[in-house]
């Protein structure tokens, strides 16, 4: 795990006006697609936490009931205008309003890496989940001013393996050429 920076100019006034008048993308989705793929039989209870303007919460309603939260209001507004059945939520990924073990997949796609505490994210999403965390994370080769941290598929391990079975793996962005992106899920031991 390699901090890029420090300056910390991921807010939610900053991403409000990064998502204003956003368009869901419904057509490259790729990753979300990978998401499903990593939910496997679990189905049950999902929720996507720091979703944005993510495609994959109305995706997941296929699987289970569905629900996204994000800290930006008029992207959670926008959301749910746009996908009325989604759960949406505007709140705090770090701490969430969830009881414990309330989800049974937890999911946080290219969030990790604008965290100033990555562990605090992971925790977060061990405590509500029941059975599954799984998240993903640019494999950077580009430089970003929102990322503060870089990650290696080790790095993702050493952070979950405490909770659980941990598998990596890394897919190529169908999206943006020579991007690619590390995905990690975590089957949680049962206490």
């Amino acid at each position: 795990m390699k901090r890029l920076r420090e300056t910390n100019i991921n807010t939610p006034e900053y991403f409000d006006e990064q998502f204003f008048q956003r368009i869901v993308d419904k057509e490259n989705n790729l990753r979300q697609e990978k998401y499903i793929e990593l939910i496997g039989e679990t189905r049950g209870r999902i929720i996507e936490l720091g979703c944005g303007m993510s495609y994959f919460p109305k995706m997941a309603e296929e699987i289970g009931e569905s629900w996204g939260l994000d800290f930006t209001p008029k992207a959670i507004r926008s959301l749910r205008l746009q996908f009325p059945t989604v759960n949406y939520v505007v709140g705090n990924a770090l701490e969430t309003p969830f009881r414990d073990k309330y989800f049974d997949t937890v999911l946080s796609g290219e969030l990790l890496e604008h965290i100033e505490e990555p562990q605090k994210l992971i925790d977060e999403m061990v405590r509500i989940a029941k059975k599954q965390v799984i998240l993903s994370t640019p494999k950077l080769e580009f430089d970003d001013l929102e990322h503060l941290w870089e990650f290696e598929e080790e790095d993702l391990k050493g952070m979950l393996k405490k909770y659980g079975h941990v598998t990596t793996e890394t897919l190529e962005s169908n999206m943006f050429p020579g991007r690619s992106y590390i995905f990690a899920k975590c089957e949680l031991s049962i206490d």
